[in-house]
């Protein structure tokens, strides 16, 4: 198992074509290996499958729009160039509603180098 300098970088991302766009310039930067999964928000799950809660939609901006969490193990020296495609493709990630960038830090790791 190797512990060499590794990060989990996970993104929510809303778009489908923005993260087609994100794959692309992943493959670009060198980093091969991304898993994409289909997600729903908070805002998604509150806004249309709980009734009650559905007059507050406004409160979740962007809350009906599909996400998609990208996980992928980035090495260290590679996390800026990653989080700045993130950024040029979605935004700046400040806006509610626009997704979530987060690194963690990877302790083991198995698989290609």
């Amino acid at each position: 198992m190797s512990t060499s300098g590794r990060q989990l970088l996970l993104a929510a991302v809303k778009d489908h074509r923005r993260v087609e766009r994100v794959l692309e310039g992943f493959l670009e930067l060198g980093l091969p290996g991304a898993t994409v999964i289909d997600a729903k928000g908070m805002g998604q799950i509150v806004s249309t499958e709980i009734p009650i809660f559905s007059s507050f939609r406004a409160l979740f901006p962007g809350g009906g729009e599909q996400s998609y969490l990208i996980l992928s193990i980035v090495r260290e020296e590679q996390i800026e160039e990653a989080i700045r495609l993130l950024r040029d493709v979605c935004g700046d990630f400040t806006q509610k509603g626009t997704g979530i960038v987060v690194t963690l830090p990877v302790t083991g790791f198995v698989g290609p180098a």
